[in-house]
């Protein structure tokens, strides 16, 4: 991956931008952005321009990171979110996409707490109730229970959650996202692919400004190469879930352009995407990073809000974002 990344950006042209906090006005929801005041730290978040998708919500932020932005990049890659217990994280790691469950094993390491054990109860109820769950009826049955039951996960849900994190990622290596299959636990059927391409849709600007990107990958239906692959468990709203997620990134001038593809989880989304466009700035004469980053979510609960709860939904969304962060600004000041 090393080597890919350094002959990837011995390839970038001497084509900058001649002010980066004129095009993150010009294309963000930040008009008014300072870059004085983020190099000092802000860390600006608003709700991004408002979709006709009812279960769709953006939501941007713009920050300063006080390295170059190939040292911002690699530090993306390495950052480990597990240092920050406020983040509610629980386990992550990288995985092949070759359908092998070992690649999983670490959640069998995964502390005991409500959250986990709310997602084990929800599991262990398979195949009879999986309405807590998302999943394809396929799926459903084949938890067969059963075996040890000691430490925070049981032996048979850690099988389980490790087949079915392995099939749906070796599912999108081989096809994308159309080769992912349905959530049918919830209600209606929901196929990912059509949660992504309803999110590029209604993204406005960022449709246009990562349009190569978007094109090239998964995410709008190219083929893409990966740059990685990783799989988390967190905290959602007291359920712990599963997530898969695809990463790309590609130069852009002299700055770089980067997106994340959460295309499963098993609970709390349907499918997250998050941009970035990195732009080298001076602070103090220093080399410096200008972020802008996009995250755009589909997920159930937002189609049955309204008005203030919609609002306030958009608001802990940022708040959340906020506090990420902050956490890999405090964690890049470090180099680590």
């Amino acid at each position: 991956m090393v080597s890919a990344f350094a002959i990837s950006w011995q390839g970038l042209l001497v084509i900058g931008y001649a002010d980066p906090i004129s095009d993150l006005r010009s294309v963000s929801v930040f008009k008014d952005a300072d870059l004085n005041k983020l190099a000092g730290g802000d860390v600006l978040a608003s709700r991004g321009p408002t979709m006709s998708f009812a279960r769709g919500l953006s939501v941007q932020a713009a920050y300063v990171v006080r390295a170059p932005v190939k040292t911002v990049v690699s530090l993306q890659r390495q950052w480990d979110p597990l240092r920050h217990p406020e983040l509610k994280i629980y386990a992550q790691g990288d995985f092949s996409g070759r359908g092998n469950p070992a690649d999983f094993a670490g959640l069998a390491s995964v502390r005991q707490n409500s959250s986990v054990k709310a997602f084990v109860d929800a599991t262990l109820r398979l195949p009879q109730d999986a309405s807590k769950l998302q999943l394809s009826n396929a799926e459903v049955k084949e938890f067969s229970g059963g075996g040890s039951t000691g430490g925070a996960m049981p032996a048979s849900v850690v099988e389980f959650w490790s087949k079915v994190l392995a099939q749906r990622g070796q599912s999108f290596n081989s096809g994308g996202l159309s080769a992912e299959p349905p959530y049918e636990t919830t209600g209606s059927p929901v196929r990912v692919e059509e949660e992504v391409s309803r999110l590029i849709r209604e993204s406005g600007s960022v449709r246009s400004f990562f349009g190569s990107l978007i094109s090239s990958t998964p995410i709008g239906g190219g083929r893409g190469s990966l740059s990685s692959q990783s799989w988390q468990m967190f905290d959602a709203d007291g359920v712990a879930a599963v997530s898969l997620t695809a990463s790309y990134g590609r130069p852009a001038g002299d700055g770089w352009q980067s997106a994340e593809l959460q295309y499963y989880a098993s609970g709390a989304v349907y499918a997250v995407l998050t941009f970035y466009q990195l732009w080298p700035v001076k602070v103090d004469n220093q080399d410096a990073t200008l972020v802008w980053r996009v995250d755009m979510t589909s997920a159930a609960q937002l189609g049955e809000l309204r008005g203030v709860e919609r609002l306030g939904s958009g608001a802990a969304m940022m708040r959340e974002i906020q506090k990420a962060v902050k956490a890999f600004l405090h964690d890049s000041s470090r180099g680590r």
